[in-house]
């Protein structure tokens, strides 16, 4: 069964969602360790949609195994987590992520 690990910068906490939870509940997008919450907007245009392209990916591969023959393979996305080890630079300020980088320029804009 597919779940979702999610990460908590506010933290550094994880938690698990599964697929079998109610994703509608707010309780589902909420820190269990700390209560920061993911945006409302966010979880369900983007991370709820991402999640279940992951899951149809998934179920596609396992169809095109059984049906063509073909070799089983399953796909993971690893997040590349922004927040570990940001802030590692020789004043402690300055962000180390490239991916930040691009961030704060776009923030600045």
């Amino acid at each position: 069964m597919a779940f979702l690990r999610i990460h908590c910068e506010a933290c550094g906490g994880t938690w698990e969602v599964y697929q079998r939870d109610d994703w509608k509940d707010d309780r589902a997008r909420a820190c269990p360790h700390c209560f920061a919450e993911i945006d409302r907007q966010t979880w369900h245009n983007h991370i709820l949609p991402a999640f279940g392209m992951m899951a149809d990916a998934n179920a596609e591969l396992f169809k095109d195994s059984t049906g063509y023959h073909k070799p089983l393979f399953s796909v993971d996305v690893i997040a590349d987590h922004l927040y570990q080890n940001r802030r590692t630079g020789a004043d402690q300020s300055e962000p180390t992520c490239p991916l930040m980088d691009v961030l704060q320029e776009y923030d600045a804009t």
